[in-house]
């Protein structure tokens, strides 16, 4: 069973319209079906240690778990907390953090140039990403749904070892 990193929009986008305007149906049936499959155990989910990324999909999410994305996320923070009832579903990463915002990692390639303008607050799924394949060996992809800011990277993410893979990528 493989690994994945999910970014948040694909969780906002599977929510629907209403929290993704930009996005076409197509691509929020993706979204949608790729979480359910995840959910299903065809994938084991990669989080921070710290719970940075829980955080994010916090801020951008609903905790009443209206939406599609916000049930998985309700339910992926579910087996984080209880990884008794789903082992190894779900898979703390350790990062550490360099002095600063909390948003630089040792774990990322921060001496790539091309990775200068990265977005900082995506940095902690390279760390992520990066951190596991050196303890494991295997490569866990960062899924995404619309985001284009991935997409300046991802040749330099591929030099890295970091795989992103477009769920709604021509499908749209």
């Amino acid at each position: 069973m493989g690994a994945v990193v999910i970014d948040t929009n694909v969780l906002v986008v599977a929510n629907g319209k209403d929290a993704a305007p930009q996005a076409s149906d197509k691509c929020i049936t993706l979204c949608r079906a790729r979480l359910t499959k995840i959910l299903r155990g065809s994938e084991r989910v990669l989080l921070d240690d710290k719970k940075r990324i829980i955080q994010e999909y916090r801020n951008n999410l609903n905790e009443k778990g209206r939406g599609f994305g916000d049930r998985f996320w309700l339910e992926l923070k579910r087996r984080f907390y209880n990884p008794k009832g789903y082992p190894e579903t779900v898979i703390a990463v350790q990062i550490t953090p360099l002095e600063g915002n909390g948003t630089e990692f040792e774990e990322f390639p921060n001496n790539d140039a091309a990775l200068n303008n990265f977005h900082k607050k995506d940095k902690k799924f390279v760390a992520v990403a990066l951190a596991y394949q050196s303890d494991s060996g295997e490569i866990a992809p960062i899924l995404k749904a619309d985001d284009k800011g991935w997409e300046n990277y991802k040749t330099a993410l591929a030099e890295q070892g970091v795989h992103v893979h477009s769920i709604c990528e021509n499908n749209s």
